[in-house]
């Protein structure tokens, strides 16, 4: 890397921000048993940081386990944010969860795969870097169920634009119809805060409101509801749209879906012909 790509993230209660310079943007995924026992899963995924960079606001509690490493961790939520070897310590490793922002992630490998445990196995180990060019709606997983699957594929290729946001109101479903009616990719739209991407400026505060209001109560005036509003297009132009939009409940909160159509234009009649005067 010339230039170095500077990693932003913070543990789960967010009193512990750090930022540090990565080395490397693939990730390795850990079995070992250490690994698992504090992440309470199958593994923890890492990315390999120059140490020397590594700066951290709030105090960090430091834990040394039998393997050499030296774990460090918010001493609130108890979020383990970094690891560093004694024998090496010009390069530690971030825990990839605590990122900001997890598409800088290009691939995954994998190490101690012979610690993995048996129920986990089922799924496939990602071991090569993603290709770039593969970018777009994601594909369902194998060992989804066949329904999951098949719902996937009809709201990707349904004839409205549909659209899904998490509790946060970033943008987690962007299908192929979406993108025609609004101009913007899914890697565009993926993960962005929704009323950045097609909500007009005037209109942010109020949908803003929406969402907190979304929290409290979980319903809103607007859901389930076919109404006509003005969506922002990439290129900046007003684009009149009718949507339904539904309250879903998620892990954190409460998100929303929507459909959405393009409002038919209204084409003007055309003017009557006058009759040829008579002769």
């Amino acid at each position: 890397m010339n230039t170095p790509i500077v990693l932003h993230g913070h543990c789960a209660c967010a009193r512990a921000e750090y930022a540090a310079h990565a080395i490397d943007l693939t990730a390795t995924v850990c079995y070992c048993e250490i690994c698992r026992r504090m992440s309470g899963g199958a593994g923890m995924t890492w990315l390999p940081i120059d140490a020397a960079t590594f700066r951290a606001s709030g105090s960090l509690t430091a834990w040394r386990g039998t393997d050499g490493l030296e774990r460090r961790f918010c001493p609130q939520c108890g979020s383990v944010i970094m690891s560093i070897e004694a024998t090496h310590s010009a390069v530690a490793h971030v825990a990839v969860g605590t990122l900001d922002d997890q598409r800088l992630i290009k691939g995954t490998r994998s190490v101690s795969v012979n610690c993995r445990p048996r129920w986990d196995a089922t799924h496939t180990l990602t071991l090569q870097p993603a290709d770039p060019r593969d970018e777009g709606p994601e594909v369902p997983s194998p060992h989804q169920s066949a329904s999951d699957a098949a719902l996937h594929e009809a709201l990707a290729n349904a004839p409205d634009g549909f659209v899904s946001i998490d509790p946060r109101g970033l943008v987690m479903a962007w299908n192929h119809q979406a993108e025609a009616i609004l101009g913007w990719t899914y890697a565009e739209a993926i993960r962005r805060p929704l009323h950045e991407v097609i909500i007009p400026p005037e209109m942010r505060s109020a949908h803003l409101r929406g969402m907190a209001r979304l929290q409290h109560t979980g319903d809103g005036p607007m859901m389930r509801k076919h109404f006509e509003v003005d969506a922002l297009h990439k290129d900046g132009r007003r684009v009149p749209v009718h949507l339904f939009v539904t309250p879903v409940r998620m892990d954190g909160g409460v998100g929303a879906t929507a459909f959405i159509r393009a409002a038919e234009e209204t084409v003007a009649a055309p003017a009557p012909v006058a009759a040829p005067a008579s002769t």
